[in-house]
């Protein structure tokens, strides 16, 4: 159709184009593609910065959880110490001996409390404790365990871990309360510890914001340098918003969590309930931190990948272009052995036609006194011919379409007539292996369709055949044809062939459609199983016109093939059949008398094609290559020649050479004799293909 050859010709437009600027579209390819490498690392390395913070900022928040869990741990483990001496204590009913130290492994980390507020070691030693008064309150107060944090004199600030006891006589006095001291470095080293190599800190303050403790290791750079963390934050500049919380926050034993900027370092404080009476504070510059982690390693990654990307553009621009110019070993080594395997299926199917022919031909010459010998060698010579002629074309036919030069020509196209031919052609082999074909018409066809007749002819003959060869006598094999319609212009037409012959594995039909593929089968109709070639052309042809096949079958029950394709319909054209036009006695009687130029350089080829044109009384002169045709034109007078049969490939002057030679000859009849085109060419888009030619008023280089 016209607008299909619109199609190709704008597609071709374009591919030249593109061809033509080749080194520019792969020029500005690169620099998108470095364009976008940029704009990629930008956005992973501004994504990396933020998930890095935010991976900061969770993992601080776990170090303090973790931190006031040890803290929670350690009270939970002396507490249990002074609840057992305590529970030791009440169980000896209130009895004591003067050696109190032998129920204590060491003596000197307890305190005694009398009902006169006064403490002293188990041994009797007098201990001053500074304001011990709050401890001897709560003592009348709470009845379990408590902490706090306490100074002795001439020993040093200890963890105080106290517990009441009932009226207990020891050493003739009224113990009120038993007390559990712990080194405060023991609370100060689980406790304040630096962070992320000493960029970040963990401390103790009291309720009025003023730091009790905080690591022996401090940086110089670390946020709180004073004595109180609220100073340090004023002068860092926090907002009042944050300042406030967090100051609510420190002074009930309350949990909070900011970050600010200071010196356009990001910085996240974490504060924490530790005891009643202290908070844990951990401060880290999250931005530092952050910028520690990435920043060497994350940055030699990304000049790697950027360096890694550059090169292998650059790597793949090269290769492209060594690649057009040779292959990759890997793929020789694969065509290699595909023609190895090629060679090794067909070997034997085209050597047993072959030898049938050459034998038989062989038997023939020696028999010539035996006419019906000769009959019968010739008559077989001749089967054997045509099974090697469909073995050929098969294997034609798949090569096209591998190399992709296989073409779709959709024209008006009667699917009855497909039908009707098909049916003519197959019946009488069907006949012969005592078959019964018989054809399914479900509807009457009220319109024509554009497709490709030649294709979808091929594609039935080759289901229909199949399905004969492989069906017993007496089965039977059924052609039908339906349509369903799709839109308003288009059917989908379903062609199926079935058969009640031997039937196919179902691991076989995993594969049916692989080329070469054959199952093996001893109950056939034919004496050649094929070339395992026709069903592969049959899909790849159905995929080509945009359709699909389907097979379905059971062992030694049958097969059934569905080819399912989308036609367009137009008005059905109708036929007026002239009496006798396309007889062949009408034929021959047009073409009686004509002279032929047959420009052919094979011989033999030159016999076979002359005889047969003079069976239909056509006067034929032959010329051995192009040169010579072009001279014996050139030397005719102007309309000797009817047409001219011009071979492709010849010595001195091929045909395309020829032809263009004779198009610029000063001769009346140079530019308007038909000129048809013979090759054995068997791909469509190659120069000098079968079915070119050079009609009236066209150049050497048009198609016809």
């Amino acid at each position: 159709m016209s607008v299909d050859k619109n199609d190709r010709a704008a597609k071709n437009r374009l591919t030249a184009f593109v061809g033509n600027h080749k080194e520019v579209f792969v020029n500005i390819l690169l620099l998108c593609v470095l364009a976008c490498s940029i704009v990629f690392l930008l956005l992973v390395n501004q994504r990396l910065r933020k998930s890095v913070q935010e991976e900061r900022i969770e993992a601080v928040d776990q170090i303090g959880y973790l931190l006031t869990e040890r803290i929670s741990q350690l009270k939970d483990t002396y507490g249990t110490q002074v609840d057992a001496v305590v529970n030791m204590i009440s169980k000896k009913n209130r009895k004591f001996n003067n050696n109190l130290s032998a129920y204590f492994e060491e003596p000197k980390e307890w305190l005694l409390l009398d009902q006169e507020g006064n403490f002293f070691t188990v041994s009797g030693d007098t201990a001053v404790l500074v304001e011990d008064s709050r401890i001897t309150e709560r003592v009348f107060r709470e009845k379990n365990t408590f902490s706090s944090f306490v100074s002795i004199q001439g020993r040093g600030d200890y963890w105080a871990f106290t517990h009441s006891l009932d009226h207990v006589k020891i050493s003739g006095r009224t113990i009120i309360g038993l007390c559990r001291l712990v080194p405060t470095k023991t609370f100060a080293d689980i406790t304040t510890v630096s962070l992320y190599d000493h960029l970040g800190s963990s401390y103790i303050v009291d309720r009025d914001g003023i730091i009790m403790m905080h690591p022996d290791d401090i940086s110089s750079e670390s946020l709180f340098q004073g004595y109180t963390v609220y100073s340090s934050l004023k002068n860092a500049g926090i907002a009042e918003k944050e300042y406030a919380k967090l100051k609510t926050a420190i002074s009930s034993g309350g949990e909070y969590q900011t970050t600010y900027v200071a010196d356009n370092i990001s910085w996240l404080v974490l504060a924490l309930p530790s005891t009643e009476e202290y908070e844990l504070l951990v401060t880290v510059p999250i931005s530092i931190t952050a910028e520690a982690t990435y920043s060497g390693l994350t940055y030699l990654m990304i000049a790697v990948v950027a360096v890694c990307m550059a090169g292998g553009i650059i790597l793949f621009y090269n290769q492209y272009n060594l690649m057009r110019k040779g292959r990759n070993v890997q793929v020789q080594f694969a065509k290699a052995a595909a023609k190895s395997d090629f060679m090794n299926k067909m070997s034997h199917d085209i050597r047993t036609p072959l030898n049938a022919v050459v034998g038989l031909h062989e038997l023939a010459l020696e028999s010539m006194d035996d006419k019906e010998m000769v009959q019968d060698c010739i008559v077989k010579a001749q089967a054997s011919n045509k099974y090697l002629i469909s073995l050929i074309n098969d294997v034609l036919d798949m090569s096209r379409i591998e190399a992709g030069k296989m073409n779709i020509n959709n024209t008006r196209i009667d699917l009855d007539e497909i039908i009707n031919h098909v049916m003519q052609m197959e019946s009488q082999a069907a006949s012969d292996s005592g078959i019964q074909f018989t054809y399914e018409e479900k509807e009457k066809f009220s319109t024509d369709y554009i497709g490709d007749s030649v294709r979808i002819r091929q594609c039935l003959m080759n289901l229909v055949s199949n399905a004969i060869k492989f069906t017993p006598p007496d089965g039977i094999v059924l052609l039908s044809v339906g349509r369903t319609p799709l839109d308003n212009q288009t059917d989908q037409i379903s062609l199926s062939v079935e058969d009640t012959g031997v039937g196919m594995s179902e691991e076989y039909i995993q594969h049916i459609f692989t080329p070469f593929e054959q199952e093996q089968n001893s109950m056939t109709n034919s004496a050649h199983t094929g070339s395992g070639l026709g069903l592969s052309i049959v899909y790849n042809l159905v995929r080509l016109m945009d359709g699909t096949v389907t097979v379905t079958s059971k062992k030694n029950v049958g097969s059934r093939f569905e080819i399912l394709l989308p036609l367009q319909r137009i008005k059905k054209e109708e036929k007026v059949q002239k009496e006798d036009e396309f007889s062949p006695e009408a034929l021959k009687a047009a073409l009686s008398g004509k002279h032929i130029l047959l420009v052919e350089d094979h011989s033999i080829n030159r016999q076979i094609i002359t005889k047969l044109l003079e069976k239909m009384e056509l006067i034929v002169e032959a010329a051995e290559n192009g040169q010579i045709g072009v001279d014996k034109f050139n030397s005719s007078e102007a309309g000797y020649y009817s047409f001219i049969l011009m071979d492709i490939k010849m010595p001195i002057m091929d045909g395309l050479e020829a032809a263009k030679a004779i198009r610029h000859l000063d001769k009346a009849d140079a530019q308007t004799i038909p000129m048809i085109a013979l090759s054995a060419n068997a791909f469509e888009d190659a120069p000098g293909e079968t079915g070119r030619c050079y009609g009236a008023k066209k150049s050497f280089d048009e198609d016809c």
